[in-house]
């Protein structure tokens, strides 16, 4: 007899490998940003390191928030 599948907790899994993912990305981008200094056009030194601290900040708080949310 299959097992029956948890759809619920399935879901929380999905829901926690994506914002972590994103999490991730908002880094990533935020690391470009400052190393390029660039998104979608040339940008100050000020600017990339203001706008790319932001996007890292942004990403550690999205992957804490998924961190404090869980409770598997």
């Amino acid at each position: 007899m299959p097992q029956k599948i948890d759809h619920n907790k399935l879901w929380k899994y999905t829901k926690v490998i994506l914002n972590v993912t994103m999490g991730l990305l908002y880094a990533f981008i935020g690391f470009f940003v400052i190393k390029k200094q660039w998104f979608m056009a040339n940008l100050e030194p000020v600017v990339s390191y203001a706008l790319g601290g932001l996007l890292i900040v942004y990403g550690i708080f999205r992957m804490y928030r998924v961190y404090k949310d869980t409770d598997f």
